[in-house]
């Protein structure tokens, strides 16, 4: 099978893509996850405890944004263009999600003018108009509300955004001292901002369940800046790992895959939120490095592609999963197909389904997936891709001129 190697021309920004390809992964198991907890039935531990997933994500984004964007505004103070780029990146495709989301709504409220018997007021609760607002400004996850909203999973994107504005006013600030590198200054201020991170979360998971709607943005600085704080170890050339030969670091590759699962299918719910992100800045640092058998997998076309379309993955599964596959299950309820119950909801419709046995449950995991890849492939490439290039060509203008700067 083929491979797609993370080679780079000069002037250009190297993309990991053995770890576009593990996100990607890690995006569709988040996506298996919801599928269980729409259904209200129990997930292998694996799956269950994949909300750690998310730290991944967070430790990955400050990785990579430091490799592309550290020395740019820590040195040239470039944060205006830095913004304008991380809008292009997860505006588009948020806004689009959004407003389908919205569409639905305004079918229900016309149904229920029309007389229709509905589970839940339209603009109500998590559908409400304030919680739209929110959502339009990325602050839905700033503790504004009492639960996630509209597009559940978004609520991430909500404290990834804010803190990745935080990094890029962090790095602008003046900070220099006579006879130090204004680099080494802004890392430190890194480091302890990720301490700063990794203590709030500690008390805030004592009192919060999942840390999202209400502690999210707490959680997001701990791994996001743990992130930025490994590429700071492997540009200063203190990666110890850049010493070692490559059947090291293929064994490396393979120990800490199986540590990261194994304690993301037994570990307790507080130890995922302390000691995951970590864990997953040393998996990152391992796996940038591309020479272990897990990585030269994610080399391959598929994986490469589910690199590509796992922001996409991760944003559309939940109006798929709720809109489309729960409504279809609904819908054949009503011609008594599939064992469905006339008048059962969609996650009770896809339940019913899916204890049909192990036939009935590939097929629900079968007719998913497939749906949220295709889905996410058309986002992909007519949502996404475009309103990037957009947005990066603006943030081009008037910009110091260096090197390419790759999509992160």
């Amino acid at each position: 099978m083929r491979t797609i190697a993370s080679k780079h021309n000069k002037g250009e920004v190297m993309r990991f893509h053995a770890l576009d390809g593990l996100r990607g992964l890690c995006a569709l198991t988040v996506a298996l996850l919801h599928l269980y907890t729409h259904m209200n039935v129990t997930p292998p531990d694996f799956i269950a405890h994949s909300f750690a997933l998310v730290d991944f994500f967070f430790v990955l984004s400050g990785f990579v944004l430091a490799h592309a964007f550290f020395e740019s505004l820590a040195a040239r103070g470039e944060g205006a263009a830095f913004a304008i780029r991380r809008v292009g990146r997860l505006y588009p495709l948020h806004f689009f999600i959004l407003g389908l989301f919205v569409v639905v709504e305004i079918g229900r409220y016309v149904a229920s003018l029309k007389g229709a018997t509905l589970a839940a007021t339209p603009f109500s609760q998590g559908t409400s108009v304030p919680s739209l607002l929110s959502n339009l400004a990325l602050a839905q996850a700033l503790g504004l509300h009492d639960g996630i909203t509209w597009n559940f999973p978004a609520w991430s994107i909500s404290v990834e955004f804010w803190v990745n504005m935080l990094f890029a006013a962090v790095l602008a600030l003046p900070l220099s001292r006579a006879g130090q590198d204004p680099l080494r200054e802004k890392t430190r201020l890194v480091v302890l901002l990720a301490l700063a991170g990794g203590v709030a979360t500690f008390f805030a998971a004592r009192v919060s369940k999942d840390l999202t709607f209400d502690y999210g943005l707490l959680r997001c600085i701990y791994g996001f800046f743990l992130g930025v704080a490994a590429q700071r170890l492997r540009a200063e050339n203190r990666d110890l790992l850049a010493r070692w030969p490559r059947w090291a670091l293929a064994a490396a590759e393979v120990l800490v895959t199986l540590v990261a699962i194994a304690f993301i299918a037994y570990g307790e719910r507080f130890w995922l939120f302390m000691l995951a992100p970590p864990l997953f800045a040393l998996a990152t640092l391992i796996y940038a490095r591309e020479q272990g058998p897990v990585s030269r997998l994610l080399l391959t076309r598929p994986f490469h592609a589910f690199g590509e379309w796992s922001y996409s993955i991760y944003m559309v599964h939940a109006f798929l999963l709720v809109n489309v596959l729960g409504r279809a299950a609904s819908v054949a309820g009503k011609f008594g197909l599939f064992g469905v119950a006339p008048g059962t909801d969609g996650g009770r419709a896809l339940a019913a389904v899916f204890s049909q046995g192990l036939l009935a449950q590939a097929g629900v995991f079968a007719v998913y997936v497939a749906l949220v890849l295709g889905v996410s492939a058309l986002t992909f490439r007519f949502i996404e891709r475009p309103g990037r290039s957009w947005f990066n060509a603006l943030a081009a203008r008037g910009q110091t001129p260096a090197r390419r700067v790759l999509p992160a």
